[in-house]
């Protein structure tokens, strides 16, 4: 865990899942020993931590393979790349600070932002975040003289950020993993 700056800790996670209606603990019990995971404190989202998440998101398409009924609990995956508490007054800027490393990654290629909200109901605003992120993305892109490509179907990229209460994470996910691995998913 570590300290927000308000005196909180935060946990750092860098996968989250998804189960089906209903199928949590079966989901949790198919995917333990593949990682740590714990409940978000939402229902059906499970937040893991795990060594190498390629090598969790191969492991897990295995198990799927050969038990191919879990399948009927899984909603999605998602490897998240980084996580910050979430400060509701705040947001935006400690997003968009967590994201500047990232903008190299849209260099040349087509994207668009998705927001799941958990938690923060009224604070926060997931299809206003979602303009104000493509939009500060958008930005560092003609500042660095490339030239920005928003696309809703089909893109290279989707950066997607889960808020799951008092944490926040930040997926990169590329069209080569939503095809690789059906279980990511993002809308």
């Amino acid at each position: 865990m570590n300290d927000d700056g308000n005196g909180r800790n935060h946990a750092e996670w860098n996968v989250l899942v998804t189960a089906q209606e209903g199928a949590a603990r079966d989901l949790k019990r198919f995917i333990r020993r593949l990682g740590t995971f714990r409940w978000s404190g939402f229902r059906n989202v499970l937040l893991g931590q795990v060594i190498d998440p390629d090598a969790f998101l191969r492991a897990l398409a295995a198990d799927i393979e050969r038990k191919p009924f879990a399948q009927a609990w899984l909603g999605k995956v998602l490897p998240i790349v980084t996580t910050f508490p979430v400060r509701t007054e705040h947001f935006l800027a400690d997003a968009e600070s967590h994201l500047t490393p990232m903008v190299e990654e849209l260099k040349g290629k087509s994207f668009h932002v998705r927001v799941e909200r958990r938690g923060h109901k009224g604070a926060l605003r997931t299809h206003e975040l979602e303009q104000q992120i493509g939009e500060y993305l958008w930005q560092q892109l003609e500042n660095q003289h490339a030239e920005p490509a928003v696309a809703f179907k089909d893109p290279d990229l989707v950066i997607a950020v889960e808020i799951a209460g008092t944490t926040a994470g930040i997926a990169l996910v590329r069209r080569t993993l939503r095809e690789e691995f059906p279980f990511v998913k993002i809308d």
